[in-house]
């Protein structure tokens, strides 16, 4: 009895251990800052715009969800400076998981890449049940192509559905191609996310001279708290930009090349997601526009059917590149996670020709393809906000604690951090402060059966436990 209880608290006392990383040479170092900013692009701008941007305007905020999409920006655009300092003092796989766990102790960094599992993973099938229904519309607007109806939706005998075939093989061709290497990954990210901008300066354009200033007489319909219940929901529509930091392994200048990836990126899709959001909801009133192709219905509207025909098929191939930078962000938390042996790990081998993190690409592959095909996962869309901006605010707590000690050098430094990390981390819990009470208690699982996978086999198998 007395050892049981020794034991109990000399883990209690050991679970804040820290691991201070050395720079590993394991994956190939092969991303430039342009590729990173566009792999942040392509995490960031998709389904959140081409979907969320219009159903957050009619049930939320009205025109007033370009205040939601500049509250948002504020508080992650200051978490991507965290984001740089720390990936530019350990430019090492595993984004904040890695932050934490070097400065914040074990447990802490497991909370935190838990939780960005769970982020990766249920976007990344999220994404691809999204893109499904734009595929299968397209599929039958364009071509007359209908597919059986079994084969459209989540597992539900009742409703006559088994799987959404289209999600499922999706995923599995987007992680064939993460599994052939980083290169080859980001070199199709970055067509993708070329082609999307084109698609949305195209809606700009034509939609621009028709905006009706009227739609923008009753700007905040559901008042201030409008646009805070607003902001909790468009965050999805800004999660992957810390994938950028999931892959500094694999970045030629991660000092020099982080920060640019990380801050371009959420610059340029801010600016996007601001004007489109702006010209949505001057073209077309916000009560029209509960829809899941508000963008490619605004230009029906408009009577621009060829116009709205482009979105819809740019809408089909640029959502792809969401699924593939978050698929790519799941792989690396994984891969980060097995190699401290918070996780079984064999899921850390690297491929000796492809140099990719093989096994766990392919266990990816295989959960969310099912995940993907057989759940529904709409439910879940606001519990993985609440981890996301969980783990953003346990970053900005690493900075604040770090910034005391003498020994810290990053090669680059948050700008006016007296006053900017204090904003930060009062805006992300204002965030959370905003996302209804179911979703807190799906959080708080989540973390309790984290919790005990930690007990009963991550403190046990880690790196620092040997």
């Amino acid at each position: 009895m007395l050892k049981e209880l020794w034991y109990i608290l000399y883990m209690s006392l050991d679970i804040f251990r820290k691991k201070h990383y050395v720079e590993e040479q394991k994956l190939l170092r092969e991303v430039k800052a342009t590729e990173l900013v566009l792999m942040g692009v392509g995490a960031i701008i998709g389904a959140g715009i081409f979907v969320i941007t219009g159903i957050a305007a009619a049930t939320m905020a009205g025109p007033g969800i370009v205040l939601s999409f500049i509250l948002g920006a504020i508080s992650l655009g200051i978490s991507a400076f965290a984001y740089a300092e720390l990936g530019s003092a350990i430019p090492v796989s595993g984004s904040a998981y890695s932050y934490t766990y070097s400065f914040l102790g074990e447990i802490i960094a497991w909370l935190v890449g838990w939780n960005l599992v769970l982020e990766y993973g249920i976007s990344t099938a999220a994404v691809a049940v999204g893109w499904s229904s734009y595929f299968r519309s397209f599929l039958k607007n364009s071509f007359g192509i209908t597919l059986p109806h079994a084969l459209t939706g989540a597992y539900n005998p009742s409703a006559g559905t088994y799987i959404d075939i289209s999600a499922f093989l999706i995923i599995l061709f987007m992680f064939v191609i993460l599994l052939l290497g980083i290169k080859e990954s980001a070199f199709v990210s970055s067509f993708v996310v070329v082609l999307k901008i084109l698609v949305l300066i195209i809606f700009v354009v034509f939609a621009l001279p028709h905006i009706d200033f009227k739609n923008y007489k009753d700007f905040l319909p559901y008042g201030i708290s409008g646009v805070w219940h607003a902001t909790g929901l468009i965050i999805f529509a800004y999660l992957g930009f810390d994938a950028v930091s999931t892959v500094a392994e694999e970045v030629k200048n991660p000092q020099r090349d982080l920060p640019i990836g990380l801050i371009g990126s959420l610059s340029l899709s801010t600016f996007f997601y601001i004007v489109v959001s702006f010209t949505l909801t001057g073209v077309v009133n916000y009560k029209e526009l509960n829809v899941p192709d508000a963008i490619a219905f605004a230009m029906e509207k408009l009577n621009m059917h060829f116009i709205a025909s482009i979105i819809s098929i740019g809408a089909v191939i640029t959502i792809t590149s969401v699924i593939m930078v978050m698929g790519l962000g799941f792989t690396r938390v994984i891969y980060a996670l097995s190699r401290d042996g918070l996780l079984f790990e064999s899921l850390s081998d690297i491929h000796p020709k492809f140099g990719t993190p093989h096994k766990a690409t392919i266990v990816g592959a295989l959960v969310l393809s099912l995940a993907a095909g057989l759940f529904p996962l709409k439910d879940l869309a606001e519990m993985v906000n609440i981890g996301t901006l969980f783990a953003y605010f346990m970053v900005g707590i690493s900075v604040v604690l770090l910034r005391k000690s003498k020994d810290y050098n990053p090669k680059f430094r948050m700008p006016m951090a007296k006053i900017l990390l204090p904003l930060n981390l009062f805006t992300l819990l204002l965030i959370m402060a905003g996302l209804p009470l179911l979703t807190w208690i799906r959080f708080l699982v989540w973390c309790l059966v984290g919790l005990l996978i930690y007990i009963f086999y991550g403190y046990k198998h880690s790196q620092l436990n040997r």
